[in-house]
């Protein structure tokens, strides 16, 4: 098996990469061997390697830098898929997009109630995120099927697992290690009451990437579901460590956000992610918590 993997350098890629790279012949360019972005360069490199499967990981996945530079964005994240996309249909190479649950990031319609707006989003149903990181990124979906229709989208949820060194050197940080650090420290935090979202372990996105690219092609939600609110969710995890009191609620200013999915479709397919508290509970067990 032939795989191309762009976005090596990222928290999921780099992980792939890790995983795949033991079990199949991959080539993960940096951006000085391939620069997406260019029509002309992806042709020729995808066609030169002539991958079976092509993953696709990069982008611009800060939120807060595609608000500044959307222009940026949009070449990347929608005209970058474009051209792999469009590769991978010349070459017969099946692509899988990684997409986000950000597509899903709209605000409540009036009138429209509580319970219906947190209910779980489908893969059918019609998007009209606010992020410019959404919007474009469910651009690239569109580009991705119309030009590769043999593709398969996967709406990721925020991920976490164990940082490397240069990740912790850059400051970064997600929900896991906050938790463990959070009862290793006997140190309260506060959560918000009104995010709704699924979290996952990037480990679990990693090990179930192979039954994924045989997943007949479209959109799937791909990941842990929802456990209620982040505040529910962490003080559900932290009580079965007796640190329940450690969790605080907090009110979002922005009021409810809901990026809860509905993995229907994924299990369907036989490709099955423990719910979000259960699989951070597992994670924080597993670290020797």
């Amino acid at each position: 098996m032939r795989i191309l993997l762009t976005g090596a350098g990222g928290f999921l890629g780099s992980r792939l990469l890790a995983y795949y790279g033991k079990k199949y012949e991959v080539w993960a360019p940096l951006h000085g061997e391939l620069d997406f972005t260019k029509e002309e360069e992806t042709e020729k490199a995808v066609r030169a390697f002539r991958p079976e499967v092509l993953l696709h990981c990069g982008a611009i996945s800060d939120v807060g830098a595609c608000e500044r530079e959307p222009e940026l964005s949009l070449r990347v994240n929608v005209e970058g898929t474009r051209n792999l996309a469009r590769a991978c249909r010349e070459a017969g190479a099946r692509m899988v997009m990684c997409s986000s649950d950000q597509v899903y990031f709209r605000g409540q319609e009036e009138g429209e109630s509580r319970e219906a707006f947190l209910s779980p989003h489908r893969e059918e149903e019609a998007c009209r995120p606010i992020p410019v990181y959404g919007k474009h990124k469910l651009l690239a979906e569109k580009a991705c099927l119309a030009e590769q229709p043999d593709s398969v989208i996967l709406r990721l949820t925020w991920m976490y697992g164990e940082l490397t060194e240069e990740e912790r050197q850059k400051g970064k940080g997600n929900l896991a290690v906050t938790l463990r650090k959070m009862l290793r420290e006997k140190r309260s935090q506060s959560f918000l009451t009104t995010d709704h979202r699924g979290v996952t372990d990037v480990n679990e996105v990693v090990r179930q990437m192979e039954a994924a690219w045989r997943l007949p092609a479209g959109i799937y939600n791909f990941g842990s579901p929802s456990s209620g609110s982040m505040y529910e969710t962490a003080r559900s995890v932290l009580a079965a460590f007796e640190g329940e009191a450690l969790a605080e609620p907090a009110e979002g200013k922005n009021g409810l956000r809901n990026l809860a999915m509905d993995v229907g479709k994924a299990e369907a397919g036989r490709i099955c992610f423990p719910d979000s508290a259960e699989g951070l509970r597992r994670f924080l067990e597993q670290s020797g918590i």
